[in-house]
């Protein structure tokens, strides 16, 4: 039997894959199919974006560099190219980001050669005890929780989502080139291809938990106004990893790591539940109240500590009042305008 070993050629690394590239861009304007493959190498992997950004910094300091003359005279195509200025460097060396790398990409290949998706904007939006789960033409998927509303903005550059209030789950389909952002109040969560909810609680508290992948929290500039010099705590993007959580209170920020059952209370709601497991009663009323048709108010202020567990219909908010009631002796007044709990009768 015979046996023929074939040598295969080695592949060609990364690192050696963006080196050629940027001496490609900078030789002079690619062509319409270099444009395409260029595109679908940077979509193979997020980490060519950031090998790019490296290697156009890399070439734009070394056309920078003053070498000493040759004592023997160069060849004429070598004159050529040390002479002639560096197309690629002076379009990104001011670049420091991969983010930003991405944007002059775009910038400087131009137009792809099949045509663009035309950009578009659609709201959706729920009501209390109500949810919702659309499909974005991309293969995205957002999941809106309870009287939650949101307002998708994509285009040929961009996926973008304003989160208006409420909450979000989103189920990002991977595109390099044009990341995901979701945008609530002033602060941005930008991801390429992960899974991760936002919680709006009010126009300043934001919660983000990641289940899958990696994103970054980032504080949108200020515009103008007295405040505009005032910087963020959130001085550069905040990197979160699956089964991390963002607690972010405008002037501060809490992390912290959630074991598996707790991530899938988390998303507890998108099957009509509500989770609680020792949770502090402030913050079970709260997040029952987004399903309640009246306000639940606790009276007593020294009830918030106390710790409830269990599961609930986010349909069946009496019962939730009856646990109230009945395992923990609480007393629920029930108004036209609010149900009071306190430790006591107060009639």
């Amino acid at each position: 039997m015979n046996t023929k070993v074939l040598r295969m050629a080695p592949r060609e690394s990364a690192q050696e894959q963006a080196r050629r590239w940027i001496a490609r861009i900078d030789a002079g304007e690619l062509d319409a199919q270099s444009r395409v493959e260029l595109r679908a190498w940077l979509a193979e992997d997020p980490r060519h974006a950031s090998l790019l950004d490296t290697h156009a910094l890399l070439w734009s300091a070394a056309s920078r560099a003053d070498f000493p003359a040759r004592s023997r005279p160069q060849s004429a195509p070598a004159q050529a190219l040390l002479s002639r200025p560096h197309r690629l460097a002076g379009a990104l060396a001011s670049f420091a980001s991969v983010a930003a790398v991405a944007g002059a990409l775009w910038a400087y290949l131009g137009p792809e050669s099949e045509p663009q998706p035309q950009p578009h904007q659609v709201t959706i939006s729920t009501a209390p005890g109500q949810h919702e789960l659309v499909t974005l033409r991309d293969g995205s998927r957002i999941h809106l929780n309870t009287a939650s509303a949101a307002r998708v903005e994509y285009g040929g550059r961009q996926r973008r989502v304003r989160l208006e209030r409420g909450e979000g789950f989103f189920d990002v389909a991977k595109d390099a080139v044009r990341p995901f952002e979701v945008v609530a109040g002033s602060s941005i969560v930008r991801a390429i291809g992960t899974r991760f909810t936002v919680q709006r609680l009010d126009d300043r508290r934001l919660e983000v938990t990641v289940f899958e992948g990696i994103v970054e929290v980032l504080r949108a500039p200020e515009s103008s106004g007295p405040k505009a010099e005032v910087m963020s705590v959130l001085r550069q993007p905040l990197r979160l990893a699956a089964g991390q959580q963002a607690f972010d209170a405008g002037d501060q920020i809490v992390l912290r790591a959630l074991s598996p059952s707790a991530l899938n209370q988390r998303l507890a709601w998108q099957e009509g539940r509500i989770v609680f497991d020792a949770t502090p009663l402030s913050v079970a009323v709260e997040q029952v109240n987004r399903y309640a048709d009246r306000p639940i108010r606790l009276v007593d202020t020294a009830l918030q500590a106390v710790k409830v567990s269990g599961s609930f219909s986010t349909r069946e908010i009496p019962v939730f009042l009856d646990s109230l009631e009945q395992g923990f002796g609480l007393h629920v007044e029930q108004r036209a305008d609010a149900v009071l709990i306190s430790a006591v009768s107060r009639r």
